[in-house]
């Protein structure tokens, strides 16, 4: 799988949408939007193929785009066009964005490692990793570090901001020693006001750098915990409500099927944070939840959830 570089726009692809892409591009590519002298923002949208809103926000802004210099990923677009996170047997495009080791191998990590190669010889100013969310959660913004800069850019999108230290291979955190880089999750596909937060974030970019918002401001947690879901789980959809909220011990997550919990290093946690009956799994003790989803298959190509630990601003 080899990187398509263009230069520019071709005349109509803004009017495309996300389903066509790839009847007009042959695979994920970089659009070279810089202007001289002009450290780039780099953005990149639909590394999940039914996430739109990132492309419906740069393609009614493609003008603005241009003259602020910008670099432009258009990832999983054979993805798009079937309308799903990633095709059967395809890797996630959002983890595969590793540190060029072993397990960093195939087509797809050597799409990543050219592309990585791309945008750090341009040196880019800040890097936006525009995504949607599955389960319901107010917008937030994910961060691989909290230097000043992140934050700043993180909080210029939304109050709540995740440290993600699992799982690995995600895009901002590979740019993130090249610049400022940040993921932002503007809401779910089908909510009318997430392609106008992806649009209005990204035109405050264009227009200016990000404002150091007051550190006291921000809702900062860390990814503790990670859950994964079994093939025949029945998911109690109504947590979603617990998003970014605090979920009282013995909140029944699902009531059927087997729930592990992982740490950062890996190492299974279940017992410490999971309850099991005869139908239900429970949460053995209060936890605040984030991208809890109610769907079964984004919950098996990805996880249930995220049990997160609050941090103080300067962590």
């Amino acid at each position: 799988m080899r990187l398509n570089e263009i230069r520019g726009l071709p005349a109509g692809i803004a009017a495309t949408p996300a389903g066509a892409l790839a009847d007009v591009l042959p695979g994920p590519t970089l659009f070279d939007l810089r202007c001289p002298g002009h450290p780039p923002l780099f953005v990149s949208v639909l590394l999940h193929g039914n996430e739109v809103s990132g492309w419906d926000a740069v393609r009614g802004m493609a003008a603005a785009l241009a003259e602020r210099s910008t670099l432009l990923f258009v990832g999983n677009i054979a993805a798009a066009r079937a309308n799903v996170r990633s095709l059967p047997g395809q890797p996630d495009f959002n983890r595969i964005w590793g540190d060029g080791g072993s397990e960093d191998e195939g087509p797809e990590a050597q799409l990543a490692a050219e592309l990585v190669g791309r945008v750090a010889a341009a040196k880019p100013a800040l890097a936006i990793d525009v995504h949607n969310n599955t389960g319901r959660n107010p917008p937030y913004a994910v961060v691989a570090d909290t230097a000043p800069a992140t934050l700043a850019l993180a909080g210029a999108f939304a109050k709540r901001v995740l440290l993600a230290t699992q799982p690995r291979g995600f895009l901002s955190g590979r740019l993130a020693s090249l610049c400022p880089a940040v993921t932002v999750e503007v809401g779910t596909p089908d909510d009318a006001e997430s392609t106008p937060r992806a649009a209005a974030f990204l035109r405050q970019l264009i227009a200016a750098p990000p404002p150091a918002a007051p550190l006291a401001t921000l809702e900062l947690f860390e990814t503790k915990v990670r859950i994964t879901v079994s093939a025949d789980t029945v998911i109690a959809t109504e947590v979603q409500c617990f998003n970014f909220r605090t979920a009282p011990a013995g909140t029944v997550l699902t009531r059927a099927g087997h729930l592990q919990a992982f740490d950062a290093a890996g190492a299974e946690v279940s017992s410490d944070y999971l309850e099991r009956t005869a139908s239900t799994t429970r949460l053995r003790r209060k936890a605040v939840l984030a991208m809890f989803t109610g769907s079964l298959a984004a919950a098996r190509q990805d996880c249930l959830c995220y049990l997160l630990e609050p941090l103080p601003p300067n962590a």
